[in-house]
């Protein structure tokens, strides 16, 4: 999985498997956290959000558990 870098205060990488549809979070100030069956549009969107936090928190904070 390649990590990118994101412009956010609270989000400081995203990673994606295209193989395994497995998004990984990797916050600033806690755990990464691993989300499974992500579809590729949603990362995709997820990369092109505004706010990174706000599309984390509305699409992605307790759904697609691993």
């Amino acid at each position: 999985m390649q990590m990118q870098s994101v412009k956010s205060s609270m989000i400081d990488v995203i990673g994606y498997d295209e193989q395994t549809h497995k998004l990984r979070v990797s916050f600033r100030d806690q755990q990464a956290q691993d989300f499974c069956h992500v579809p590729e549009h949603l990362y995709n969107a997820f990369l092109n959000a505004r706010s990174k936090n706000r599309f984390y928190k509305r699409h992605l904070q307790d759904s697609f558990p691993c």
